[in-house]
Protein backbone atom coordinates (compact mmCIF):
# COMPACT_ATOMS: atom_id res chain seq x y z
CA UNK A 1 0.00 0.00 0.00
CA UNK A 2 1.12 3.28 -1.14
CA UNK A 3 0.91 6.45 1.23
CA UNK A 4 -0.88 8.16 -1.08
CA UNK A 5 -3.60 4.85 -0.72
CA UNK A 6 -4.15 5.43 3.34
CA UNK A 7 -5.98 9.19 2.81
CA UNK A 8 -7.95 11.08 5.84
CA UNK A 9 -11.09 8.68 6.14
CA UNK A 10 -14.41 10.76 6.39
CA UNK A 11 -16.15 7.86 8.37
CA UNK A 12 -16.95 7.14 11.90
CA UNK A 13 -17.75 4.20 14.53
CA UNK A 14 -19.99 3.61 16.72
CA UNK A 15 -19.49 1.54 19.42
CA UNK A 16 -22.32 -0.50 20.98
CA UNK A 17 -22.61 -3.20 23.80
CA UNK A 18 -25.12 -5.35 23.69
CA UNK A 19 -26.00 -8.03 26.48
CA UNK A 20 -26.14 -11.02 23.61
CA UNK A 21 -25.55 -12.29 20.03
CA UNK A 22 -28.84 -12.24 19.15
CA UNK A 23 -29.22 -8.44 20.27
CA UNK A 24 -26.14 -8.31 18.14
CA UNK A 25 -27.26 -9.66 15.65
CA UNK A 26 -30.67 -7.61 15.40
CA UNK A 27 -28.57 -4.79 16.06
CA UNK A 28 -25.23 -5.27 13.09
CA UNK A 29 -27.77 -6.62 10.52
CA UNK A 30 -30.55 -4.42 11.01
CA UNK A 31 -28.39 -1.22 10.87
CA UNK A 32 -27.24 -2.52 7.92
CA UNK A 33 -30.28 -3.46 5.90
CA UNK A 34 -31.74 -0.34 6.95
CA UNK A 35 -28.42 1.55 5.24
CA UNK A 36 -27.32 3.45 8.56
CA UNK A 37 -24.40 1.12 9.08
CA UNK A 38 -22.39 0.23 5.86
CA UNK A 39 -20.73 -2.51 7.66
CA UNK A 40 -21.15 -4.00 11.94
CA UNK A 41 -18.53 -5.98 13.58
CA UNK A 42 -19.38 -8.21 16.48
CA UNK A 43 -17.09 -8.85 19.02
CA UNK A 44 -17.78 -11.68 21.23
CA UNK A 45 -17.53 -11.91 24.49
CA UNK A 46 -16.37 -9.19 26.97
CA UNK A 47 -16.82 -8.94 30.55
CA UNK A 48 -17.98 -5.47 32.41
CA UNK A 49 -17.56 -4.09 35.53
CA UNK A 50 -19.50 -0.60 36.59
CA UNK A 51 -21.66 0.95 39.14
CA UNK A 52 -25.36 1.11 38.72
CA UNK A 53 -27.69 1.88 41.76
CA UNK A 54 -24.86 2.14 43.90
CA UNK A 55 -24.16 -1.87 43.40
CA UNK A 56 -20.65 -2.78 41.38
CA UNK A 57 -21.97 -4.88 38.64
CA UNK A 58 -20.01 -7.75 36.34
CA UNK A 59 -21.72 -8.78 33.13
CA UNK A 60 -21.11 -10.78 30.11
CA UNK A 61 -21.49 -8.36 26.93
CA UNK A 62 -20.66 -7.98 23.56
CA UNK A 63 -19.11 -5.13 21.26
CA UNK A 64 -21.02 -4.16 18.29
CA UNK A 65 -18.95 -1.65 16.11
CA UNK A 66 -20.96 0.12 13.46
CA UNK A 67 -19.22 1.95 10.74
CA UNK A 68 -20.86 4.88 8.94
CA UNK A 69 -20.79 8.49 8.02
CA UNK A 70 -20.77 11.53 10.51
CA UNK A 71 -23.77 12.87 8.87
CA UNK A 72 -25.78 9.24 9.75
CA UNK A 73 -24.08 8.75 13.55
CA UNK A 74 -27.05 10.55 14.95
CA UNK A 75 -29.83 8.92 13.58
CA UNK A 76 -28.01 5.23 14.00
CA UNK A 77 -27.03 5.92 17.41
CA UNK A 78 -31.44 6.68 17.43
CA UNK A 79 -32.04 3.65 15.85
CA UNK A 80 -29.83 1.66 18.11
CA UNK A 81 -31.70 3.08 20.79
CA UNK A 82 -35.18 2.25 19.92
CA UNK A 83 -33.98 -1.19 19.17
CA UNK A 84 -32.08 -1.69 22.12
CA UNK A 85 -33.07 -3.92 25.52
CA UNK A 86 -31.16 -1.70 27.80
CA UNK A 87 -32.83 1.31 29.69
CA UNK A 88 -29.40 3.07 28.97
CA UNK A 89 -27.70 1.89 26.15
CA UNK A 90 -23.61 2.32 25.73
CA UNK A 91 -23.66 4.20 22.20
CA UNK A 92 -20.02 6.17 21.23
CA UNK A 93 -19.14 7.57 18.43
CA UNK A 94 -15.21 7.43 17.46
CA UNK A 95 -13.74 9.19 14.93
CA UNK A 96 -11.79 7.56 12.36
CA UNK A 97 -8.48 9.16 11.19
CA UNK A 98 -6.92 7.79 7.73
CA UNK A 99 -7.61 4.11 6.11
CA UNK A 100 -7.14 2.70 3.25
CA UNK A 101 -8.86 4.47 0.22
CA UNK A 102 -10.02 1.81 -1.51
CA UNK A 103 -12.14 0.36 2.07
CA UNK A 104 -13.32 3.42 2.69
CA UNK A 105 -14.75 4.54 -0.56
CA UNK A 106 -16.63 1.35 -0.34
CA UNK A 107 -17.89 2.10 3.62
CA UNK A 108 -18.78 5.37 1.98
CA UNK A 109 -20.73 3.74 -0.92
CA UNK A 110 -23.08 1.57 1.15
CA UNK A 111 -24.31 4.15 3.54
CA UNK A 112 -27.86 5.19 2.07
CA UNK A 113 -27.65 9.15 1.62
CA UNK A 114 -30.60 11.15 1.73
CA UNK A 115 -32.21 10.58 -1.53
CA UNK A 116 -31.33 6.88 -1.91
CA UNK A 117 -34.11 4.89 -2.78
CA UNK A 118 -35.61 1.86 0.16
Amino acid sequence: MTAKAFDQSDMVFLYVTVPDMEVARLIGGGAVRERLAACANILPQMTAIYEWNGDVEEEDEFVVILKTAPTKAAELAGWVSDHHPYDVPCILEVPLGRGNGPYVEWLQGQVRTDTAVN
